[in-house]
C-alpha cells in the first residue's frame, strides 16, 4: 500500500461537508430508534459521570481539592459498570452535564446520543482520509456513503454504546500504523500511541492490536528487515523494533490509566477483575438456522454467515474485493514495508471475525462485535470497483470519472429502500441472499436483539394506557432494560406516568419480543391477560418483531 494523493484545500471542504451531513443524519433521526439494553447501563453510568463533574465543581468551590481524587469519591462515581472502561461514559456524562444540566437544550438520553453522532462524523472523516491518501477521492466519498448505508451500521451509529466508537478506534489505529510504516515520523508514532490509549479506554477489543501488529512485524523482521539492515545481534533487534510499540508502552498505558481513575486504587486487583469478567463473558442465546446457540462450542461459520447475510449485496461485493486487493498487494509488493502494510490491513479487517468464529468464544448478539474492520475492506473494495469500471470504459478520463460516479450514485439510490424499511430496527436487517426479513424468518435465524424495538408501539401505548398503567417489559428475557425504559420516558418517547414492571401478574399491559426463546412468555401473557390479540405490532415485510398487549381479564 502506497500513498496516492496529497491533501488539498478542497479535501477539507469535502471531508467537512460529508462529516456534517453524517452527523446531522444520525443525530436528527436519533429519536426514531429505541434504546437498546446496553444503553440503559451506559446512560445510567453517564448520569454518574455528570454527577462527578458536578462534584468536581463543588469541591473546587469548597477548596477541597484533595477530595476530588480520593478513593471514596472516585469509587462513588466509577464503581457502577466497572467491567467496561470509562472513556465513552465520561463523554456521555460530559455531554449530559453541558447540554442537559447547564444549557437545558437536550434530554439526558439525547445528550448521550449526541456523542454517538459525533463519533459517526469522526468515522466518516477517517474513511474519507483513508480513501484519499491510499486510493482516490471518488473512493473516499463513495466508501463513506456506502458505509453508512449499511442498515446495521446506520442503526448502531445512533446508540450511546461503545460499538461504533471502538470501530472508529480499531480501524484508525491500523490506518495510523500504516502511516508509521510509511513516514517514520515521530509525531505519527506518538499520535498512534495516543489513539491506542483512547481505544483501550473505550473497549477491550483493541488489546489484540499490538499483539497482532508486533507478531506481524516480528515475522517480517526475521524474514526481510534483518537481511536488509544486517543481523545486528540482540542489540540490533531492539533498535529495529518500531518506535510505535515503545510509545504504546510509555504513552498508551499511562494515558489509559489516567483516563480510568478507578484503576488508580488497588490497580492490580481491579485489572485482574476486569480481565476475568471478559475472560468468562456471558453468552447471549442466538438462533442460527433453527439451532439455539446457548452453550459452546459454537459453529465456526456463525460470524461469517451472519456477515454474509446481514450486509447489503453491494457492500458485500466490496468486502470481497477489498480482501482481494489487500492479498494481491501483499503478494505483488516487492517492498517488505508494503507487504507488512497489506498484511496489517488483512489482519485489521478479518481478525475480529476470526476471533468470534473461534468455537469457545461466546456469541454476544448481532454483528456489532466483529464489524470493527469493515471500513478497511469496504474502502479498498470500493477502489477495486472504481478501477475495474475505469478499465472497462474506453473513453476520456473525465467521462470515466463521471461514469464511475454515476455507478456509485445508482448503487446508493438502490440502498435507500432497505435503509428506510429497516431504519427503526437496523439490527434486524437481512439481505436478499437469504430472502430478506421473511427469508431469515423461514430459515429460523435470530430475529432481533436487545429489546429496543418499541418505537412503533409507543404511540398506541401512550394513547391507550390508563393513568399510572403498569407495563410488563420482559427485562428478564432479553427484553427491554428497566433503565432503557426510563430513558425513553426522559426522551419523551413514552409517557412519564407509565410504570415498568418485571412481574406479569401485576401488569396492566405487556410488551412481547418475538424470539423463539420467548415462546413461553407469549403463553404466559395469553394465560394471564386472556388474549393473544395485540393492540399493536412492529413489523417489516409481515415479520413481527414486538407487540403490545392489554389485559382483558
Amino acid at each position: 500500500m502506497n500513498f496516492k494523493n496529497r491533501f488539498e484545500k478542497t479535501d477539507l471542504l469535502i471531508a467537512g461537508l460529508t462529516a456534517i451531513f453524517v452527523f446531522l443524519m444520525i443525530f436528527l433521526t436519533s429519536e426514531a430508534i429505541g434504546f437498546v439494553r446496553d444503553e440503559g447501563f451506559y446512560m445510567k453510568a453517564a448520569n454518574n459521570m455528570a454527577d462527578w463533574y458536578e462534584s468536581i465543581g463543588n469541591n473546587i468551590s469548597n477548596g477541597e481539592f484533595a477530595k476530588i481524587f480520593s478513593k471514596k469519591e472516585i469509587d462513588r462515581y466509577f464503581n457502577y459498570n466497572s467491567e467496561h472502561p470509562p472513556f465513552m461514559k465520561e463523554l456521555f456524562g460530559l455531554s449530559q452535564f453541558i447540554f442537559t444540566r447547564k444549557l437545558g437544550i437536550l434530554s439526558a438520553p439525547m445528550s448521550a446520543r449526541l456523542v454517538a453522532a459525533v463519533f459517526a462524523a469522526l468515522t466518516a472523516l477517517m474513511i474519507y482520509f483513508f480513501g484519499l491518501f491510499f486510493f482516490s477521492r471518488i473512493t473516499a466519498v463513495a466508501a463513506l456513503l456506502l458505509f453508512f448505508t449499511m442498515p446495521h451500521i446506520f442503526f448502531h451509529s445512533h446508540l450511546a454504546c461503545f460499538d461504533m466508537p471502538i470501530l472508529f478506534f480499531w480501524s484508525a489505529t491500523f490506518i495510523l500504523y500504516i502511516f508509521c510504516l510509511k513516514t517514520k515520523k515521530i509525531s505519527v508514532h506518538i499520535l498512534t500511541a495516543v489513539f491506542f490509549a483512547l481505544a483501550m479506554a473505550t473497549k477491550h477489543n483493541v488489546l489484540f492490536i499490538p499483539i497482532l501488529l508486533f507478531i506481524s512485524w516480528l515475522g517480517f523482521y526475521f524474514f526481510s528487515y534483518r537481511k536488509e539492515a544486517g543481523k545486528g545481534g540482540f542489540t540490533g533487534f531492539f533498535k529495529a523494533i518500531p518506535k510505535v510499540f515503545w510509545f504504546m508502552a510509555i504513552i498508551s498505558l499511562p494515558l489509559y490509566l489516567l483516563i480510568w481513575p478507578r484503576m488508580w486504587f488497588n490497580t492490580a486487583d481491579r485489572l485482574i477483575e476486569y480481565a476475568e469478567f471478559h475472560g468468562k463473558h456471558v453468552n447471549y442465546l442466538n438462533y442460527y438456522f433453527g439451532k439455539p446457540l446457548k452453550n459452546g462450542p459454537f459453529p465456526f461459520s456463525f460470524p461469517w454467515a451472519m456477515t454474509f447475510f446481514t450486509t447489503p449485496t453491494p457492500q458485500l461485493v466490496c468486502f470481497f474485493a477489498g480482501i482481494f486487493y489487500f492479498c494481491r498487494d501483499f503478494f505483488k509488493s516487492t517492498d517488505p514495508t508494503g507487504k507488512e502494510a497489506a498484511f496489517a490491513m488483512i489482519a485489521g479487517s478479518l481478525f475480529p471475525i476470526f476471533l468470534i468464529a473461534w468455537p469457545s468464544v461466546p456469541i454476544f448478539g448481532g454483528i456489532k462485535h466483529w464489524f470493527t474492520g469493515y471500513p478497511l475492506m469496504l474502502t479498498a473494495g470500493v477502489f477495486v470497483i472504481e478501477e475495474t469500471a475505469k478499465k472497462l470504459i474506453k473513453t476520456s478520463d473525465l467521462k470515466k470519472n463521471l461514469a464511475v460516479a454515476a455507478l456509485f450514485i445508482i448503487t446508493l439510490i438502490s440502498l435507500i429502500s432497505p435503509n428506510i424499511k429497516f431504519a427503526k430496527r437496523g439490527a434486524a436487517f437481512y439481505n436478499e441472499l437469504i430472502g430478506g426479513a421473511q427469508g431469515a424468518a423461514e430459515a429460523r435465524m435470530q430475529r432481533n436483539f436487545w429489546g429496543y424495538d418499541i418505537i412503533d408501539l409507543a404511540g398506541t401505548l401512550n394513547r391507550e394506557a390508563a393513568q399510572n398503567t403498569r407495563i410488563y417489559i420482559m427485562s428478564g428475557y432479553e427484553g427491554l432494560n428497566q433503565n432503557s425504559f426510563r430513558f425513553m420516558q426522559q426522551a419523551g418517547i413514552v409517557r412519564s406516568d407509565i410504570r415498568a414492571t418485571n412481574n406479569l401478574h401485576e401488569a396492566d399491559m405487556a410488551l412481547f419480543f418475538y424470539e423463539k426463546q420467548n415462546e413461553h412468555v407469549m403463553n404466559s401473557i395469553a394465560y394471564e391477560f386472556g388474549t393473544i390479540r395485540p393492540l399493536a405490532v412492529s413489523e417489516t415485510d409481515s415479520v413481527f418483531y414486538s407487540a403490545l398487549f392489554r389485559r382483558e381479564k
